[in-house]
């Protein structure tokens, strides 16, 4: 995607993790830039809007990965310099919490949404100090898992991340996502019931980044 030169924009950081950057289920690499919701949400909304995408394999909410050769997965805290690189913005989405579901953290749903919630808090804050109006925070709760999936991701290299427990915890995120999202004043999309994973049960399929695009457009839209 190319960067956006038209001084009007309305301008959308798109904040997440993988399906975000666009990891395709089968592990064959990303999906097109046209292909991702990001991109496919740019070409719907047209020249007056620009969007910025920072999805990051392996970002969770506020947690720091076991693996020192995988830094900079604490999503909060790159947050916080993306926000300082982008800023003034009109409106931020962030999707994230299934890397929260990996067994390793022990969390649960409630535990991420709760996390979650000191993204607007930090938005608000920053526009606050910084005397800048305060763009509309959309919170996403992530797709479902699947672990009955042909493939899913506990048979692959990275076996035993996940389990039936984080599938299950998956389904929960949304009531807890919309609850935070409710008290920090953000707009709730639930992306669970509306897409789907591919093959690996955790990667959203092509035809679902179409559709999660479509409901954010609708989202931006009417609000």
């Amino acid at each position: 995607m190319r960067m956006n030169t038209t001084p009007q924009a309305t301008t959308i950081l798109c904040y997440g993790a993988s399906n975000t950057y666009g990891q395709k289920p089968d592990r064959s690499g990303r999906y097109a830039a046209n292909e991702r919701w990001t991109g496919i949400l740019q070409n719907a909304l047209g020249s007056t809007f620009y969007i910025i995408e920072e999805g990051l394999n392996g970002r969770t909410t506020d947690l720091e990965h076991p693996n020192p050769t995988k830094p900079n997965r604490n999503g909060l805290t790159y947050f916080k310099a993306c926000l300082e690189s982008h800023m003034p913005l009109s409106a931020i989405i962030v999707m994230l919490g299934t890397n929260d579901l990996k067994t390793t953290y022990n969390r649960s749903a409630q535990d991420i949404a709760e996390a979650l919630r000191h993204y607007p808090e930090y938005v608000r804050e920053l526009c606050t100090v910084r005397s800048l109006p305060m763009p509309k925070v959309i919170l996403v709760s992530p797709p479902y898992m699947d672990s009955q999936a042909s493939q899913f991701i506990n048979s692959m290299p990275t076996a035993g991340i996940y389990d039936e427990t984080s599938d299950q915890k998956s389904h929960e995120l949304g009531t807890f996502i919309e609850h935070a999202a409710l008290e920090t004043d953000s707009l709730f999309l639930d992306a669970g019931p509306i897409t789907r994973t591919g093959e690996d049960g955790c990667h959203l399929d092509a035809s679902s980044h179409t559709t999660l695009a479509a409901a954010l457009q609708r989202l931006i839209a009417t609000d």
